[in-house]
């Protein structure tokens, strides 16, 4: 698993670990059964404390991203994709904060509505030719 992190940006490491998962699983590059490597290894593949990829394995397992392994073996794994998490509240209030806060940043820089929109439909649709999915 390729997961790249910015050590002097704003963003904590077990966050960008989190949402480089959730990319993987996004563009179908983790798939359902797909076992994570341990946390320590995992943590000395990327040179960090194996309690900061405990903290992003625990955050996708609460929020539905992982399940444990009941096998025998230890490990987090992807869920089948019926087991997936939906659209919840929290999650549209998450990304409502999110694009919010972009949105009043790019009207500071000058960007006009259209030009953000723009690049809001150009990320998502990114991703989803990616998977190999089509918009509907």
């Amino acid at each position: 698993m390729f997961i790249e992190l910015d050590v002097q940006g704003d963003v904590p490491l077990h966050e960008q670990i989190a949402q480089q998962i959730i990319a993987g699983i996004a563009a179908g590059v983790l798939k359902p059964g797909k076992t994570l490597p341990s946390a320590k290894r995992l943590a000395s593949d990327l040179r960090i404390k194996s309690q900061t990829v405990h903290k992003a394995y625990r955050s996708l397992l609460a929020d539905g991203f992982l399940v444990e392994r009941y096998d025998g073996r230890l490990g987090m794994l992807v869920p089948p994709k019926e087991e997936m998490p939906r659209l919840t509240e929290r999650f549209m209030d998450r990304m409502h904060d999110r694009l919010r806060a972009l949105a009043a940043e790019g009207r500071a820089r000058g960007m006009t509505e259209a030009e953000f929109s723009r690049a809001c439909v150009a990320i998502y649709r990114s991703d989803l030719s990616r998977m190999g999915d089509s918009l509907e």
